[in-house]
């Protein structure tokens, strides 16, 4: 994380990011950096990590806090992986288009105390469906297709029925 900030209890989901200062419009707020902000997986390699290095109880919570990008699973590190989803976000690509894309910056100024959110609709599911597999196959909450993360096959999935649209993951569920 690039801004002062602090991981406390959310009323959006879990946990979320607040700010412990105000930042101006176009302000970078979080780096994608692999190796240091990120881990980039492939299904075999996640595979892997969920079944040897994991409790139960660890994965699923991993599979929370993971999102998918260009046919592969991104793991965020740090703090980011607590940012909670809105369909009117104060973060996301550079506002002015400057910066790098994969990188979140606030898309207006933001007060002291305000919890960042992301809009996840934006996020490519279509390029890992494996990860839908393994969260139901972990009973872990999914579905970042529709902005929302839940429980695959209960009634609060989009797939299933009707949802709450600002309950979500916070690059995972809290």
């Amino acid at each position: 994380m690039q801004v002062a900030h602090e991981v406390r209890s959310s009323a959006i989901a879990g946990r979320g990011i607040f700010l412990l200062a105000p930042v101006r419009r176009g302000t970078l707020l979080w780096r994608y950096k692999p190796g240091e902000s990120v881990v980039e997986h492939d299904e075999a390699s996640l595979r892997s990590r969920l079944r040897v290095q994991l409790t139960k109880q660890q994965a699923v919570d991993l599979l929370e806090h993971v999102y998918p990008w260009r046919g592969k699973v991104v793991e965020v590190l740090d703090n980011g992986k607590y940012w909670n989803h809105s369909m009117l976000p104060n973060s996301g690509t550079h506002p002015d288009g400057e910066g790098k894309w994969n990188h979140s910056y606030a898309l207006r100024d933001i007060v002291t105390g305000e919890e960042l959110t992301d809009d996840y609709t934006l996020y490519d599911e279509a390029g890992a469906p494996w990860l839908e597999e393994l969260c139901k196959e972990y009973e872990a909450c999914s579905c970042t297709e529709c902005g929302r993360r839940v429980v695959v096959g209960t009634a609060s999935c989009a797939r299933s029925g009707p949802t709450n649209t600002t309950s979500t993951q916070n690059f995972g569920a809290g």
